[in-house]
């Protein structure tokens, strides 16, 4: 439970720091934590109301484990971003309210923005999903990386 909690801290944080960067006309105040089979986030848009965000880091397994182990040396690293968005574009989600996806990166990823873009928007395109929006939170911005309206 303690490592759910944690996670959930640090999943309203990033959400926080998204908000911030996007200028998303969001009530602060209604960013509420949620647990599976609900989408990560519940909060309240200013003009479109309940909207949910599902958020996935876009995280080398590999270079989390040698941070981790604050180890250094040579560590061949490669992009993570194909099986992570069609893992989390498979699961279901119970929810009355619009989801979207929320894609971040939290320095345990080498893969630069314009890459992770590249590779998971034909995913978001052809996929058949649940989301109604996607974005990317990278080192160099925010970026709506896909948008069914």
């Amino acid at each position: 439970m303690a490592t759910e909690l944690v996670k959930g801290e640090t999943e309203v944080a990033v959400f926080l720091r998204f908000l911030e960067a996007s200028h998303l006309p969001i009530y602060r105040k209604s960013v509420e934590k949620r647990f599976p089979p609900e989408p990560d986030i519940l909060c309240t848009h200013q003009s479109e109301g309940a909207v949910a965000f599902e958020l996935v880091e876009m995280c080398d397994s590999r270079l989390a484990s040698s941070i981790a182990k604050a180890s250094d040396g040579y560590l061949r690293t490669s992009d993570p971003s194909p099986n992570i968005i069609s893992k989390k574009l498979r699961k279901k989600y119970e929810t009355a309210v619009p989801i979207e996806l929320l894609c971040y990166t939290a320095g345990r990823v080498i893969t630069p923005d314009n890459v992770i873009l590249s590779t998971i928007t034909p995913y978001l395109r052809t996929w058949r999903h649940t989301f109604s929006k996607a974005w990317l939170l990278g080192r160099k911005g925010v970026y709506v990386v896909w948008d069914a309206g």
